[in-house]
């Protein structure tokens, strides 16, 4: 049997619908979303994925638990398949995701953390003030330089080799992205987030955050997980709650994580959750490395049609 990594999306994945599919054939997902909308009273998640339109889901406070649930949702129907894997990995929020679905972090824990995460980020940039920039095609050293210079932007992701997201005041941002666009960057997209993600700005709302994570129960799991932070594999609970709060308000080093997994041998990688975004950054990170994304019920009997699933 394939030893798989799984992979978990960060906001940006989320789109209107997810999860449906899965609620309405699996009997195990079905009870994982209900079960989310009895742990959270201030909002029903169900009515999140399936009825809530773009401009409503993409509140962060919004997507956090949607993407959470749908993500862990689908985790848990492939568990069932008999479709396993021992290292966990996720993008920013997906991170939560890993660690939940890891047996480290309980799902009702793990959910109402996102939740408050969630409001906790939206209220460190009330007024809209901050904004993200995706840098396509340009040097990392290039990238930090220009932010450097303009001053309250930084890099906020590595997400791949040939993608950085920039992280800051919004105005700083645009000028950041127009400037690396005429230095020769191939591409430079303003993205339609929340806020300054994983920037100095969230300080507070990571301040706060520990908060919850120290009230939260923590368990011995099944599996490592691959840290944001560090990029560094951990299954120490204590660790993992630490690089948590920190990930907040510091760069998310996904490239340096995944080309990590590759050249320790794990060529064998599962997207849970919407979007393939995951999927598609592998492209620039390893040409050796085998993907699946599952977003929906029909790629499960893809995946299992697979030699050594």
């Amino acid at each position: 049997m394939t030893s798989y990594t799984f992979l978990f999306p960060g906001q940006g994945s989320q789109k209107p619908g997810m999860g449906k599919g899965f609620y309405e054939k699996c009997d195990i997902a079905r009870d994982i979303f209900n079960r989310a909308d009895k742990i959270l009273s201030d909002c029903s998640v169900t009515a999140l994925c399936f009825e809530a339109d773009e401009e409503e889901l993409r509140k962060t406070e919004n997507t956090q638990p949607a993407l959470f649930t749908v993500s862990y949702a689908i985790y848990s129907v492939l568990v069932q398949e008999g479709i396993e894997g021992d290292v966990f990995a996720g993008n920013s929020l997906g991170e939560y995701t890993a660690v939940a679905a890891s047996g480290i972090l309980g799902f009702e824990d793990g959910l109402r953390i996102v939740r408050k995460r969630g409001l906790l980020m939206r209220d460190c940039d009330p007024d809209q003030k901050g904004g993200m920039a995706a840098i396509i095609g340009m040097e990392s050293d290039k990238v930090i330089s220009v932010c450097n210079e303009i001053g309250n932007v930084a890099p906020a992701n590595y997400n791949s080799p040939s993608q950085i997201v920039i992280s800051g005041e919004k105005n700083s941002v645009k000028e950041a992205a127009e400037k690396l666009g005429g230095l020769g960057a191939k591409r430079t997209i303003i993205l339609n987030v929340g806020g300054p993600f994983h920037s100095s700005y969230m300080g507070k709302a990571a301040e706060d955050l520990k908060k919850e994570l120290e009230a939260a129960q923590w368990m011995d799991g099944h599996g490592k997980i691959i840290s944001n932070v560090t990029a560094e594999m951990t299954d120490n609970p204590s660790v993992i709650k630490e690089n948590l709060i920190t990930q907040l308000n510091h760069p998310v080093l996904w490239n340096d994580s995944m080309q990590k997994l590759v050249n320790a041998g794990r060529l064998h990688y599962i997207e849970s959750g919407p979007g393939g975004v995951l999927k598609g950054l592998f492209r620039s990170i390893s040409k050796e490395a085998n993907v699946y994304s599952v977003a929906e019920t029909e790629d499960i009997e893809q995946l299992k049609q697979i030699p050594g699933s």
